[in-house]
């Protein structure tokens, strides 16, 4: 049985890297055939001990992931360095979209360092097809591979849910859901403006997740009692488990119309698919390679109107709601579950053993 290192930020906190970090080390099928150990790296207060739990490990394949900044860059080629030095296989899986925006900033001796060792390693991993060129300044093209994301099993409706939820859609209210960090580039913002434009309509926002700053989230409700929105916008907080799950049952429509210059590929946004929801996002990173005029709509960034335009058509065309619902359900069922997730990582991690 091949040993395996992970090494990685591990939860918690609770994101999309993590939370994929947690799915393979927690993973029946991964453990069954390969003999799995990881190493903990989110507190760079430890990063010596990090170096020597890599010096001490006798893993055969070493599957690192990455990170955005430049001075996660800087740890990142250090251990890059160390792993290169066992002279095993090593595997990159980079779960951003700007790895190539990074580079470009980086200075001389920093991208030299960056070109060398990562052209060494085995493989590099994306979220996407049209991410594939993220990484072509430091590595041949034929050493990069795809692993979209997935949705959790715990997060998807079961089939008897599902068809309930599908009934629902050609009447009563329409549901809109944000669900996501509050950043602003996420632009949670120009959802809420959306919500002000439809607040005559029978449209209901509900909004989960952290804020990260105690300001951001006063101007939120600031906003919505201003604008009279108490009764059109609901704010859940961080929803997980069954709380989560009831509100994808709920909602009808998925709104995240990021601009965030670390986004990947979301993982909430195959949660809403996966869960019958339409979508309403971005031509941002990883995002169409996952969402088009088939399954929901994309927008222009910083465009509330477009939001609401966009809702609007779906309140008046609802068997277009019952149409991406069916679409998103089924590509989800095909591609997008945790065990083809772990299988996209198996056959990779096959390919160097």
């Amino acid at each position: 049985m091949k040993k395996v290192c992970l090494i990685g930020q591990f939860p918690p906190p609770v994101h999309g890297l993590s939370k994929a970090l947690d799915t393979i080390i927690k993973s029946g099928y991964m453990n069954n055939k390969y003999e799995l150990e990881h190493i903990n790296i989110k507190d760079n207060k430890k990063f010596v001990g990090h170096l020597t739990q890599l010096n001490r490990s006798d893993a055969d394949i070493y599957y690192f992931t990455i990170s955005h900044s430049k001075f996660g860059n800087l740890r990142d080629m250090i251990i890059l360095w160390a792993l290169l030095k066992k002279k095993k296989r090593v595997i990159i899986h980079y779960h951003g979209g700007r790895y190539k925006e990074l580079y470009q900033s980086l200075n001389i001796l920093q991208k030299q360092i960056n070109r060398k060792l990562i052209d060494q390693t085995d493989i590099v991993i994306v979220l996407g097809n049209s991410l594939k060129g993220l990484f072509s300044d430091v590595i041949d093209a034929g050493k990069i591979r795809i692993c979209e994301n997935y949705i959790e099993d715990e997060a998807l409706l079961d089939n008897f849910e599902f068809e309930i939820k599908i009934n629902r859609l050609y009447q009563g209210d329409m549901e809109v859901l944000y669900l996501s960090n509050f950043i602003k580039s996420k632009g949670y913002q120009d959802v809420l403006q959306a919500a002000n434009r439809l607040k005559n309509a029978n449209v209901r926002f509900h909004f989960a997740g952290k804020f990260f700053e105690e300001q951001d989230k006063e101007e939120f409700m600031d906003y919505v009692k201003q604008h009279g929105l108490e009764n059109n916008v609901l704010y859940h907080g961080v929803v997980m488990g069954e709380d989560k799950k009831k509100l994808f049952e709920r909602c009808n429509i998925f709104v995240l119309p990021t601009y965030y210059p670390n986004e990947g590929q979301p993982i909430s946004i195959i949660e809403a698919m996966g869960n019958g929801l339409s979508i309403i996002t971005t031509n941002h990173a990883g995002i169409p390679d996952i969402v088009s005029s088939r399954n929901g709509y994309i927008i222009d960034k910083q465009a509330p109107d477009q939001i609401a335009s966009a809702i609007q058509e779906l309140m008046n065309n609802r068997e277009y709601l019952v149409q991406h619902a069916n679409e998103n359900r089924l590509t989800t069922l095909m591609k997008f579950k945790e065990i083809d997730y772990i299988k996209r990582l198996e056959s990779i991690m096959d390919e160097v053993s």
